[in-house]
């Protein structure tokens, strides 16, 4: 009796199994397929970037090998060139060359359009964003007004910010173009006071700090005289009369 139990139990589950089957089966083997294609392209687009990165780094490795002995115009040329198929990465290190090589050519303007360009790129890696906004920052320091360096850079003077140090420097030397003379040497200040500065940030620090003090409100100095008491008493001895009384003889 139990075995004949046990086979209808047995043929109620294949049943069932077998039904499921009919209404998802298709269903089923439509996900199974799916991961399949999935993971298949996930490892084939790793693999192609992979190969991608190691080109674009074979070919980068060559540009600047090369830009070495072009001139400095034809460097910039090459550096555009490849930015503009080359992983984010490497067009983001290209684009900093190519500004770097358009001021050695002259052409500041399109070296600040670049800079400006990678500062607000989304992809880009932020301490490379912090960078060209420094760099921008500098080439204008000498045209743009102390508020508009302040907007460019501020916040970059943040003690958190690697790159604080080289934007206070930009700061002070805007806001001693602009005559703000205190807020100049507040900059300086803490560039020399932060232990963290490099050696050259520092020393252009101090010959600013020598630059800016003749320009700022002199100390009272305070005097050592005491002022005289008022209704004092003479120093000197009142003299006796000159009339005098004669003692009698």
């Amino acid at each position: 009796m139990t075995d004949l139990f046990r086979e209808i139990e047995e043929d109620l589950r294949r049943d069932r199994l077998k039904q499921l089957w009919e209404k998802l089966g298709i269903y089923i083997v439509g996900l199974a397929v799916a991961i399949v294609v999935i993971a298949s392209a996930m490892v084939g687009w790793r693999a192609w970037e992979r190969s991608r990165n190691e080109a674009a780094s074979a070919r980068y490795v060559e540009i600047v090998a090369q830009a070495a002995k072009d001139g400095p115009a034809k460097a910039a040329a090459a550096y555009g060139e490849f930015a503009a198929s080359a992983p984010a990465g490497y067009a983001a290190l290209a684009q900093l060359r190519q500004a770097a090589s358009l001021v050695e050519a002259g052409d500041a303007k399109g070296a600040v359009a670049i800079y400006d360009s990678l500062a607000t790129r989304s992809g880009v890696a932020e301490t490379l964003r912090d960078m060209a906004r420094v760099k921008a920052a500098l080439l204008v320091v000498d045209t743009a007004s102390y508020d508009d360096i302040k907007a460019r850079i501020g916040e970059l003077n943040d003690s958190e910010n690697g790159w604080k140090n080289s934007a206070r420097e930009v700061l002070g030397l805007s806001a001693f173009k602009a005559g703000k003379y205190a807020e100049a040497q507040g900059y300086f200040d803490a560039i020399v006071g932060d232990p963290a500065t490099s050696a050259g940030i520092r020393d252009r620090a101090h010959v600013m700090l020598a630059l800016i003090a003749p320009h700022l409100p002199k100390p009272v100095a305070k005097s050592d005289a005491k002022p005289a008491a008022a209704g004092g008493a003479s120093t000197t001895n009142n003299a006796a009369p000159a009339n005098a009384a004669a003692k009698p003889e």
